[in-house]
């Protein structure tokens, strides 16, 4: 039989992974928003205090696993894209070898 609940004892001190793998911190207590749902209170790394809706939580075990929102992806300048000479293909600055045909690209 699977557990059903658990207790604010159990919860407090697990760390809480998102979904991407990103450490968040550790659960230091549990609260209600504004609207009266359940989150769960932890520390940032930069010290400022956050909290999770108990609906982000995926599993409870020897971590607290969460979905976490998509982050938008910054958009690129066009300007600092490398082309390659060899498809044409835009790649991104940090890239050594075009991504569609594998040709070296300029510095």
């Amino acid at each position: 039989m699977s557990k059903k609940y658990f207790r604010r004892d159990e919860i407090v001190g697990k760390e809480i992974i998102s979904d991407a793998a990103l450490r968040l911190g550790k659960v230091k207590d549990i609260g209600y928003d504004s609207e009266g749902k359940i989150v769960l209170i932890y520390d940032k790394p930069d010290g400022e205090e956050d909290a999770i809706h108990s609906s982000q939580i995926m599993a409870l075990g020897d971590v607290v696993l969460i979905k976490s929102a998509p982050e938008p992806t910054p958009q690129k300048s066009a300007t600092l894209l490398k082309h390659c000479p060899n498809c044409g293909k835009a790649n991104p600055p940090e890239m050594l070898f075009c991504t569609s045909c594998g040709a070296r690209l300029e510095a």
